[in-house]
């Protein structure tokens, strides 16, 4: 499959090094991060689960929760070139009966045919705000980092329309997000059932954190111990 595989101006074939696979990426588009990798290996699920990755990028989340956890996976992603890097990569794993990619802006996904289909919601969101930070000049770099195309509370009303009773929507943010993320999970029936807070290497202050919520969960969180975030896939 690999010798047949087509990459276009800029693209690179990275070995992801766990269970054989290999990802598709180009670097004037946003190519994922430690933390994609950790939300990833955060989530809970096996082979009897069906997961919707939203914004899913160049597709990292979903083939790693397929390739490595036999999840099945709907990943939707906006962008064309990403939905489509997204689509090679999946082919060139051979996971196309694990993985759909849908070329579509999340909010226009939950539609009655897909509201309560999945047990696990799971998405990597643009951690600032439209206007705030340091704007990337690349669109698909933009849009990946700033809330431009969809803000976190959209993300949370479309996780509660895609879960059926009881599944499990998993994300990442920044630690100054805690609060707000917490709020609109809630305000949307998803409980916050795990957090993590994760720092990054030579002992800087925490920046990242790991959230496990519930649709129509019980109250009760759990808070895992703090950990250093990881380097390698």
């Amino acid at each position: 499959m690999a010798e047949n595989l087509q990459l276009y101006e800029g693209e690179r074939l990275d070995d992801l090094q766990v269970n054989g696979l290999k990802i598709i990426q180009n670097a004037s588009c946003f190519r994922f991060s430690c933390d994609a990798v950790e939300l990833a290996y955060f989530v809970s699920g096996s082979a009897k689960d069906y997961a919707c990755d939203l914004g899913s990028g160049s597709g990292i989340i979903a083939i790693l929760l397929a390739g490595k956890k036999g999840i099945r996976v709907t990943a939707v992603e906006l962008q064309p070139y990403m939905a489509d890097m997204a689509r090679r990569s999946v082919m060139l794993n051979n996971l196309q009966d694990k993985i759909e990619v849908v070329c579509d802006a999340m909010q226009n996904f939950v539609k009655p045919e897909n509201m309560g289909r999945y047990s696990i919601v799971v998405c990597n969101p643009p951690y600032r705000k439209a206007g705030s930070g340091e704007r990337q000049c690349a669109d698909a770099i933009a849009i990946a980092r700033h809330e431009i195309a969809v803000t976190f509370e959209e993300v949370a009303r479309a996780a509660a329309g895609l879960l059926r009773q009881g599944g499990a929507f998993y994300t990442v943010n920044q630690c100054e997000r805690l609060a707000e993320v917490i709020t609109l999970c809630e305000k949307h029936r998803l409980q916050p059932k795990i957090l993590q807070i994760l720092t990054p290497p030579h002992q800087k202050p925490p920046h990242l954190f790991l959230l496990k919520c519930v649709f129509d969960g019980k109250t009760g969180l759990k808070v895992l111990p703090q950990r250093t975030i990881r380097t390698e896939v």
